[in-house]
């Protein structure tokens, strides 16, 4: 009689995970809450969001790969993605061009042809003193990445540390370009743009003008498929410990000043690292925020809490991109 609940059981299990997984048409829907319209949810907890520092992520506008790097230390920092194949998501597996080095900030354009990302890998054989630069990945005829290239504007003068692109190929990052050192400087960081030319070329990297940067560190740019809206990462209302979002809009030309997001995705933790989907729905980003410890203190639940997501180390979040506007005074949409 238990053999055959055991089986039954077992039954149940797999026609319920086989269930759960059905979502060709729309492979990320799998990860999403229908409730995320105005406040922000954790992004996967045990598969993405573990107890190890994830930071930064990306979804295709196809929806069936997603991308995001497990940091450790200011210098250890890898790329890893999952991919909806056969009608399952895979589990996490290392990027095939990361591993080596530092490389942070994937990305994949709006038109599924690039995966940017930055990188501190040496430029060429004589490069001694490597420091982060741009780099993307074509996709190949298989529909894999190829091998890694080096963005021709990227400066060897200083280091860009993220990177997020629009519909039309323009770059937004953050840099260090004013920094009084060798090596790079956080509280140097800026946020920059370079032009699409029609040529295919770049025009000249243009620092954001004080609507957008302050004396403060401005970091982690997310330009909207459409190039209207850019969310970032700034400590200028917080103490060096916290960060919090902000965003500005794109009116008549012009960046307009940019304004905090609230409380239902700002938190009293660190928030930065925001990146749009590749279809422009979802607006993901990181924060440290630390879950209660629990009521009650057994051992299995003491080392959930201090090992699993939500430990305080950096968890991946997503809330709708069309809450934004409804967060500011600006009287636009994203439509």
């Amino acid at each position: 009689m238990n053999i055959k609940i055991g089986l039954i059981l077992l039954w149940v299990c797999c026609w319920l995970s086989v269930k759960g997984q059905t979502y060709e048409a729309s492979p990320s829907d799998f990860f999403f809450s229908t409730s995320a319209e105005d406040r922000a949810f954790m992004m996967a907890p045990s598969l993405i969001s573990t107890g190890m520092d994830e930071v930064y992520a990306t979804l295709s506008p196809s929806g069936d790969e997603f991308y995001y790097c497990i940091k450790s230390g200011p210098r250890q920092s890898v790329i890893v993605g999952i991919r909806f194949e056969d009608g399952f998501w895979t589990f996490p597996e290392v990027a095939p061009f990361s591993g080596k080095y530092t490389d942070l900030s994937p990305f994949v354009s709006p038109d599924n042809r690039y995966l940017y990302f930055v990188s501190d890998r040496p430029v060429n054989d004589s490069d001694e003193l490597p420091d982060f630069n741009i780099w993307r990945c074509p996709r190949n005829p298989d529909g894999r990445w190829g091998n890694p290239e080096l963005i021709a504007f990227s400066s060897n003068t200083g280091n860009e540390v993220s990177v997020s692109v629009d519909m039309a190929g323009n770059i937004f990052f953050s840099a260090d370009y004013e920094k009084q050192s060798l090596t790079f400087d956080p509280s140097a960081l800026d946020i920059y743009w370079v032009e699409k030319e029609t040529d295919g070329s770049w025009s000249e990297i243009r620092k954001l003008g004080p609507s957008v940067n302050t004396d403060a560190i401005e970091r982690t740019p997310a330009i909207s498929p459409d190039g209207k809206t850019l969310v970032f990462s700034s400590s200028r209302e917080e103490e060096n410990s916290s960060a919090d979002l902000y965003v500005s809009l794109l009116q008549n030309g012009e960046w307009r000043p940019a304004q905090k997001l609230s409380e239902q995705i700002n938190s009293s933790a660190y928030e930065w690292c925001p990146a749009f989907s590749g279809n422009g729905q979802w607006l993901f980003f990181v924060s440290n925020l630390k879950r209660e410890m629990p009521a009650v203190r057994d051992y299995s639940s003491l080392k959930k809490w201090l090992l699993g997501e939500g430990n305080g180390s950096f968890d991946i979040y997503y809330v709708k991109a069309s809450a934004i506007p409804l967060q500011v005074n600006y009287n636009v949409s994203l439509d």
